[in-house]
């Protein structure tokens, strides 16, 4: 009899949590607070490529059914991410005919460069790099797995953060600046913890860490990411710290799924997505709004941005959740 999957409240919980610290880290509060905000909310994006990976992880040896699944998995995060490129360039248009803003269409040998190779959408919300990264990492992982070179993800596990710190923290370190999406791409960064979700699940059984442990480094790395911003003196996206910090919290995940069923563990599940793709236009529309009404430079209001972009977000994601699921409804019911 093979074995009933069981469903994980606490890993849709993280991800609930992480969501909301992905609206604070782009709409930052003003001061101290953003910066503190920013700092311990860079396990989100990381925290997200691993649930991609760790669901890759496929106990099956034909290939005709991993191809059918991989082309499911591409297919979903393509109309995402065509979707979610549709939205934001009619919030483009509107910029440029309500406010006059032509630079967003501004084209050049480089950004389409950094556009197609780099992640980094120039075109479109700048946050939607996560997306098209994931595209890319799940075309690399449906390689991968047609070539029968699953091993070869573990050599991305071990080489890509090393990378990635020698890419940020080293240069930076040697006075040498480069732009954040040289790093901050679906190989470095995105395989990276794509391929250590991969190899939690993997190889889950034999991860016996116990929650103390878990906990007791999820918390010192946390406090050490302030510690590693002071020291640095600038943000660089993922913090050394944070590759044990979101390692740990992953697996407090795994090993408690009955654990935190609830309102953010609905967040999580439901909306996180939604909220991903969301935020930007939510963001810079309050930041019209905020012009508009000559508030833009009020202290108070400048903190309550954040709150409303996420209350916000967070209303619209419920009623597109609701409107799709309800259409599925009376169109197959």
């Amino acid at each position: 009899m093979s074995e009933t999957k069981q469903y994980n409240y606490c890993l849709d919980f993280i991800k609930g949590i992480a969501c909301i610290f992905v609206v604070f880290m782009h709409c930052e509060f003003p001061g101290l607070l953003g910066t503190a905000v920013q700092t311990v909310s860079r396990f989100c994006v990381p925290l997200f490529f691993m649930v991609s990976g760790y669901f890759c992880f496929m106990q099956i040896t034909d290939q005709k059914e991993i191809n059918a699944k991989m082309k499911k998995k591409i297919r979903h995060i393509g109309k995402i991410t065509l979707y979610a490129c549709l939205a934001y360039l009619v919030f483009d248009v509107v910029q440029y005919f309500v406010f006059g803003n032509k630079s967003i269409f501004a084209c050049n040998t480089r950004r389409f460069f950094d556009f197609f190779v780099l992640n980094k959408p120039v075109f479109v919300a700048g946050q939607y790099w996560f997306l098209f990264a994931l595209l890319y990492d799940y075309f690399l992982f449906a390689l991968i797995l047609k070539l029968k070179q699953t091993n070869k993800i573990y050599t991305f596990v071990f080489l890509m953060p090393l990378l990635y710190v020698f890419l940020a923290q080293g240069l930076h370190l040697l006075g040498i600046n480069v732009q954040n999406c040289v790093y901050r791409n679906f190989i470095v960064e995105g395989f990276a913890f794509f391929g250590l979700g991969y190899w939690i699940h993997a190889n889950q059984p034999k991860l016996k860490i116990s929650n103390a442990v878990l906990i007791v480094v999820v918390v010192v790395s946390t406090l050490l990411c302030f510690a590693e911003r002071y020291l640095m003196g600038r943000d660089f996206g993922v913090n050394i710290v944070t590759f044990p910090q979101v390692f740990c919290l992953f697996l407090l995940a795994i090993n408690n799924p009955q654990k935190h069923a609830g309102l953010m563990q609905i967040i999580g599940l439901r909306y996180s997505m939604f909220v991903y793709i969301i935020h930007p236009i939510v963001w810079h529309t309050m930041e019209f709004v905020y012009e508009h009404c000559g508030i833009a430079e009020n202290m108070l209001a400048q903190y309550l941005m954040p709150i409303f972009v996420l209350f916000l977000t967070l209303l619209f994601s419920h009623i597109i959740y609701h409107a799709k699921n309800s259409s599925h409804i009376s169109l197959h019911g």
